[in-house]
């Protein structure tokens, strides 16, 4: 038997295992979370942050209410930034193994304490059960060609020579070569730090081979791919045809040789680019050049899942190819919380075993925001199916009862355990005159707009105008369109949100809130707002885009990106 056989057989053995262990404890997640709680306590319970809180004398989960409180990294972010400088024994008993680097609400990055447990056992089981129940819906993806883009391992270091950076670019980057072949891009490519240079390495190389699953976060990462890969086509056919990788873009000498070693004349694969690109009138498109496209793996709710709508264009274009989605599950750099375990919507079942939660029912926490002490915590066996909830984490990472500010939904239930998915970041909304507008409401609004006046939104944000009282819809169309189609779209716009949010109806009707005003877009605004993310410490493939922001960009910022600004007309207000 093959040694790669072998291997793979004994890693899905092991999988199985971590798989059953799980659904064990999902029978019983009152007790499993119990037990979850007082083994991070107990490992932690001499350090710094344990010692001034008691977690030695806590026995329960009231216990753990009462003497530990709700936090947010700013609370910590002193007890971090010793971390970061070489301090040990502070929050966690680990010393940190990296940095999980974030973007903070205040402005300056925040990092997330990652531990060998962290990476080893809290990750890695949930990679498995995960990865488990994927690979038993689609064995065939074991021999497949796979296309996932990750951000850098490594950005940076502390002060004390603690890397910081992506735990899945790290992950990847360290992943055992048996693996590793059946990965279409090198971890090189992920250094690249011009955007377009990027995508247009990946896809250069992805073309040539023939994917079986796509996988990363975000899906507008997955559109930008096919818009690259259709966008560079020619010089794509070019390089793979001669085996090299253009000039045309700035890639660093030292990745370039790195990368360079993988490529080789291809002549034949060349060919059948070319063709395609004939067929289709010169557009190149996944569902013809990656033709046993089994799975995509990704994001499918909150913020991001709108994107998910515009997939059926590369993927099947034609209406004869269904290609199936596997959210990626709830996770951020804080901690993975959920697990996926079918392709059904984006809900996953509470990782309950790697992390302890806490629940606070939206409306209560909306009815005392500024009052955490007036809150009830709720467990995991004490959830509602359809119930929204803010949630609070403990982790082995040293986040103890740490508000993320993240709402989610519960959507069912895997045996006893709640499923959840994402929902939206909890002060993600806007409120200039008792409106509270979300997130989401604006995504809704948008893509029916675009529906009901027949263009594409590809990119939107939508900002609240205090001055003017009114809303600001920023949109990159596809394409240019005219202005009564503009102004059609705005109407819509209005419209649709006027019927999603009753209180956004009112204050409009009541003219308390102005008429809001499009803003179109120049064509690659969007590209070049990335750009700027990237070089102010976001990462290119997981950055996820702010689509309702509290106030609006200064005029001087948004001017060079401005096509042409749309108002309502008269009879339209």
């Amino acid at each position: 038997m093959p040694i790669e056989k072998t291997i793979i057989g004994l890693i899905m053995m092991k999988a199985k295992h971590v798989a059953g262990k799980y659904d064990k404890a999902t029978m019983d997640p009152a007790q499993s979370q119990i037990d979850k709680l007082l083994s991070i306590l107990q490992k932690n319970k001499d350090t710094e942050y344990g010692r001034r809180y008691g977690f030695s004398e806590i026995r329960s989960v009231t216990d753990y209410q009462r003497q530990v409180p709700i936090i947010t990294y700013e609370d910590i972010r002193d007890y971090i930034e010793r971390v970061a400088a070489g301090a040990v024994n502070v929050l966690t008993a680990e010393p940190p193994l990296m940095f999980a680097r974030t973007s903070g609400t205040m402005g300056s990055p925040k990092y997330i304490i990652v531990t060998p447990t962290c990476r080893s056992k809290e990750h890695g089981s949930v990679m498995s059960i995960w990865g488990y129940h994927l690979l038993t819906a689609y064995p065939n993806l074991r021999k497949g060609v796979n296309v996932t883009l990750v951000s850098t391992a490594v950005e940076g270091y502390t002060s004390a020579g603690i890397p910081y950076g992506s735990t899945s670019g790290c992950i990847y980057k360290n992943m055992p070569a048996i693996f590793r072949k059946r990965y279409a891009i090198p971890y090189r490519v992920f250094e690249i730090t011009d955007y377009q240079a990027k995508y247009y390495t990946v896809m250069r190389i992805a073309m040539e081979q023939d994917a079986a699953v796509i996988s990363t976060a975000n899906p507008s990462s997955i559109l930008k791919m096919c818009e690259k890969g259709n966008e560079f086509g020619e010089e794509i056919i070019r390089d793979i045809r001669d085996g090299s990788l253009t000039h045309k873009f700035p890639i660093a000498d030292d990745i370039r040789d790195s990368i360079e070693k993988y490529l080789h004349p291809n002549r034949k694969r060349s060919e059948f680019l070319s063709n395609l690109k004939s067929k289709r009138s010169g557009l190149l498109i996944p569902a013809d050049y990656w033709p046993n496209l089994t799975l995509i793996t990704c994001w499918k709710g909150g913020t991001v899942g709108h994107y998910i709508e515009k997939f059926p264009q590369w993927f099947n274009p034609d209406g004869d190819r269904n290609i199936p989605i596997r959210d990626w599950g709830y996770l951020s750099s804080e901690a993975r919380c959920s697990i996926p375990l079918s392709d059904d919507g984006s809900a996953g079942a509470l990782a309950i075993l790697t992390n302890f939660y806490e629940f606070v029912d939206i409306a209560q926490q909306q009815a005392n925001p500024d009052r955490p002490d007036k809150w009830d915590y709720l467990t995991a066996d004490q959830l509602k199916d359809g119930g929204e909830y803010y949630i609070f984490i403990t982790t082995m990472g040293g986040l103890y009862r740490y508000d993320i500010n993240d709402i989610v939904r519960v959507e069912g239930y895997y045996n006893n355990t709640p499923k959840i998915t994402f929902v939206r970041k909890g002060r993600d909304m806007t409120n200039m005159t008792g409106e509270k507008l979300s997130a989401n409401q604006v995504i809704d609004a948008t893509n029916r707009a675009a529906a009901e006046t027949g263009v594409t939104a590809l990119h939107f944000r939508a900002e609240a105008d205090l001055d003017e009282s009114r809303y600001i819809i920023n949109v990159e169309f596809a394409g240019d369109i005219p202005q009564d189609k503009g102004r059609t779209f705005l109407v819509s716009f209005d419209e649709n949100l006027k019927r999603i949010n009753i209180e956004y109806k009112g204050k409009r009707d009541s003219m308390r809130l102005a008429a809001p005003v499009l803003f179109v877009m120049r064509t690659g605004w969007f590209e070049r707002c990335q750009k700027t993310m990237n070089k102010n410490g976001s990462r290119t493939f997981q950055a996820k885009e702010k689509v309702l922001c509290p106030e609006r960009t200064p005029l001087a910022e948004i001017e060079p990106e401005l096509n042409q600004a749309i108002e309502m007309t008269q009879v339209e207000l």
